[in-house]
């Protein structure tokens, strides 16, 4: 029987009348022993619990979790969440996911864990789910889907991702009034936090079929182990601002960025295939701009890292420096 592990915190914005307001945040800070059984989460079906433990997953420059973590089994309960409804603009969603294994998922089409949801949850029209497909029992691909929610029709990262590493996934479902079928859906993997616009995506969807009309739910969906793999899942934000569901580090405020870049990339100009680091910095990670992680380090003051793998071209590095999260961007010639 297939696990997940969804992870905790506290929830932010109230909960009225049933609906949750936007922009809403959600660590799973709840008492009890279910998700499914706490304010503004229903269960759809029956099985397996959605079960409130402790633990956090953490993502550099992100604002810091609070709460706890939960868990859930395949063939298990599935939740909805009642939200403001939203017919126009884009709605957001992003949350932590660490993809714990892929094995036994076998399913060739992979399997949808997240999404929103037009009307009655019992209804089944959903839009902007969130996908995985197993590469190998180590690594996957993520994929979005704007309307269908059968797998055939699902966009794929080109890139594959390793289990047992923490993403931030950023789906947002975008209204357009220029025709039935022509919604679009996008994906951001690893995008850094604390900007107010979005980066280019990782990848989009565009709609063949009809449009949701409007959104009013958020869905965490468990299936059979083959479709959903073992995941980890934190730091759930619900809006309809970029800002809203990838907020920054309080230690990574605009005035802390300023005076701590200056020790953290000295050449923002990579003329040489090397980037030259000003301070000790754990955790550094260098990522597209569509957000793919190709590099990992830590480095010591005043070391320099090869870079000469990489295209021309911007990124974003991120890393801590005395304890506090950074991120610069580069651009390499």
């Amino acid at each position: 029987m297939k696990k997940i592990y969804l992870l905790s915190g506290m929830l932010g914005f109230a909960v009225a009348f049933g609906q949750a307001a936007l922009p809403y945040y959600d660590g799973f800070a709840y008492s009890g022993t279910a998700l499914q059984t706490q304010t503004g989460w229903s269960a759809l079906n029956s099985g397996d619990d959605i079960a409130l433990v402790s633990g956090n997953l953490s993502y550099t420059g992100l604002q810091a979790p609070t709460g706890n973590k939960i868990s859930f089994a395949g063939s298990g309960i599935d939740a909805a969440l009642s939200v403001a409804a939203q017919n126009s603009g884009t709605v957001y969603y992003s949350m932590l996911v660490n993809p714990v294994s892929m094995a036994g998922v076998t399913d060739a089409n992979g399997g949808y864990f997240a999404g929103l949801i037009q009307g009655s949850p019992s209804g089944n029209v959903f839009g902007g789910t969130l996908w995985t497909k197993r590469v190998d029992d180590n690594n996957l691909q993520f994929g979005i889907e704007v309307r269908s929610n059968t797998g055939v029709s699902t966009t794929w990262t080109s890139a594959t991702y390793a289990t047992g590493q923490t993403y931030l996934l950023v789906v947002g479902y975008t209204f357009n009034t220029g025709g039935t079928a022509d919604d679009i859906v996008s994906l951001w993997v690893n995008p850094v936090p604390g900007t107010t616009t979005p980066p280019a995506p990782t990848i989009t969807d565009t709609n063949s079929t009809t449009d949701l009309t409007s959104v009013n739910n958020f869905l965490l969906r468990q299936d059979s182990s083959t479709e959903t793999p073992s995941l980890e899942i934190d730091e759930l934000r619900i809006g309809t601002t970029w800002a809203s569901v990838t907020p920054a580090s309080a230690t990574l405020a605009v005035s802390d960025v300023a005076t701590t870049k200056g020790n953290f990339v000295r050449n923002s100009f990579v003329k040489n295939n090397e980037i030259t680091f000003g301070a000790e910095a754990k955790d550094v990670k260098v990522y597209t701009m569509s957000g793919q992680l190709v590099k990992t380090v830590s480095v010591k003051e005043n070391e320099s890292v090869s870079v000469a793998e990489l295209a021309k071209g911007n990124y974003i590095v991120t890393g801590t420096v005395n304890n506090k999260p950074v991120s610069q961007k580069i651009l390499k010639d």
